[in-house]
């Protein structure tokens, strides 16, 4: 595969016609005042839904594809990480590796171009290729009662979160968020961070997308109850700073299988 200077590999045509896809439709809802809200949002709460963010015509596709993956190459995660406080994850996954192999539109998604521009103009600066191959893109789905992605951050700067399936509020699944926190891996506290700042919640449906700046940003999903899913596509993106930094990717390693290249 060719690869351009900056990491990310040379543009496929079903790679152009993706970014054409999303370029046409950010133009038609994300841009002046709409663009705006999300900026400040974003800038008080590090966290911001996207809504509508996938053109609905590339979301049913994108939902044949993934879920296609999750039901042939899902697996089943039961872990508790003492590296974020003893928090649960419950939860089966995909990773990297796989849907590299047979994930062309959500690889197409996670190296658009006119998706790295919108997100950017939302956080406030330029986002790059994660330099980690395994954390570009990882699918994600709670389907049994009581699964849940407990509380958590991230190594790199930020998240991107594309939802597929998403339940009613009341069946859980919904997003929480506690900002202007920190990781301190060899002694986490998440009831101190609990205790220290607000905690925000978000529903999301199908087709909507949010950004996270995930290493201040405490988070988790609400366990979902029940007899339902969601299904979601997360994706990682570096900040110049993270590109100098040395990170390590333990608990990705451990639920999604680690780095495809």
């Amino acid at each position: 595969m060719t690869v351009t200077e900056s990491g990310a590999p040379a543009p496929t045509r079903e790679m152009q016609e993706v970014d054409a896809r999303y370029e046409e439709h950010f133009a038609t809802r994300f841009t002046g005042e709409a663009l705006g809200g999300l900026q400040e949002r974003f800038r008080a709460e590090n966290i911001v839904p996207i809504r509508g963010f996938c053109p609905p015509d590339l979301l049913a596709e994108l939902q044949r594809e993934a879920f296609g993956i999750m039901d042939e190459h899902g697996v089943d995660r039961k872990f508790s990480f003492e590296i974020t406080d003893g928090t649960p994850r419950q939860m089966t996954t995909v990773g990297q590796p796989v849907i590299k192999d047979h994930g062309p539109l959500i690889h197409a998604t996670y190296f658009s171009p006119a998706v790295k521009s919108l997100l950017g103009s939302v956080v406030g600066e330029d986002v790059y290729t994660c330099p980690y191959a395994g954390e570009h893109y990882v699918i994600s789905r709670l389907g049994k009662n009581g699964d849940t992605h407990g509380w958590h951050w991230d190594d790199y700067t930020y998240g991107f979160i594309l939802v597929l399936q998403a339940p009613g509020y009341r069946d859980g699944g919904f997003v929480q968020a506690v900002p202007h926190t920190s990781w301190d891996k060899e002694n986490p506290d998440v009831h101190g961070a609990l205790l220290k700042s607000q905690v925000r919640s978000y529903h999301l449906e199908a087709g909507d997308a949010y950004v996270v700046k995930t290493d201040t940003t405490m988070h988790r999903v609400y366990p979902i109850r029940g007899e339902t899913s969601r299904t979601i596509v997360n994706m990682t993106l570096a900040s110049g700073a993270d590109l100098t930094r040395e990170i390590t990717h333990e608990t990705n390693d451990a639920l999604f299988g680690g780095d495809g290249a």
